[in-house]
């Protein structure tokens, strides 16, 4: 990705630890800072009590911007969250190369969504939301693939099992949606809210 042309504007907060979505804002050239949320997922996901993944993403997103927010009124806190399904089932984090095996041999040969929420809190509240789904479909991979694949980019905590900022993308056939929704921080919408808000300026292109 080419860093955008515009300027920052405003005090931007990310309320994300993950390297990836780190990675994205500053491809794109934005300047932020990071402030990680102290938010219990589990606890949210259980007092929702529904399976709907819009959702579910989208109120954890929100949960975590708004724990920034809180204590950063003067800045625009982008939350986010993301959720891979397949056939009803959601996958979380493997977090060991045993649960990684698991996750892969379902995928395998199969299409799957990855779920993403974004919400953008100021002065303690929600002022813009977004939901973006992506599909992909999965190569038939052999037992000794998914194996290699595992011990070239240990997915351990990559929602799926796999890194398709890495090695992971070699794992598709087809993919349908935006990259930055797989990598978990759908990115076109969030620019184009904050440059309606003039919090970042599109710069004039030149011919």
């Amino acid at each position: 990705m080419n860093k955008r042309n515009f300027r920052t504007l405003k005090s931007i907060i990310l309320a994300s630890g993950s390297s990836i979505r780190k990675k994205i804002l500053d491809d794109s050239g934005m300047i932020f800072d990071i402030v990680l949320s102290d938010v219990d997922e589990s606890e949210i996901k259980k007092s929702l009590q529904t399976s709907d993944l819009k959702l579910i993403c989208l109120s954890l997103a929100k949960a975590k911007a708004i724990a920034v927010s809180i204590k950063n009124p003067d800045s625009y806190v982008i939350g986010s969250d993301q959720i891979c399904c397949f056939e009803n089932e959601i996958f979380s984090k493997p977090k060991t190369k045993e649960n990684c095996f698991k996750t892969l041999s379902k995928l395998s040969g199969n299409t799957h969504h990855q779920n993403c929420g974004i919400s953008i809190c100021l002065d303690g509240k929600e002022i813009w939301q977004n939901y973006d789904q992506a599909a992909l479909s999965m190569k038939v991979l052999s037992d000794n693939e998914i194996n290699s694949y595992i011990d070239l980019d240990e997915p351990l905590m990559a929602c799926g099992a796999y890194k398709f900022e890495s090695h992971g993308s070699s794992l598709f056939e087809e993919i349908k949606g935006d990259d930055s929704t797989i990598k978990g921080l759908t990115l076109d919408p969030i620019l184009n809210f904050l440059n309606s808000k003039n919090v970042i300026e599109f710069s004039a292109e030149k011919n």
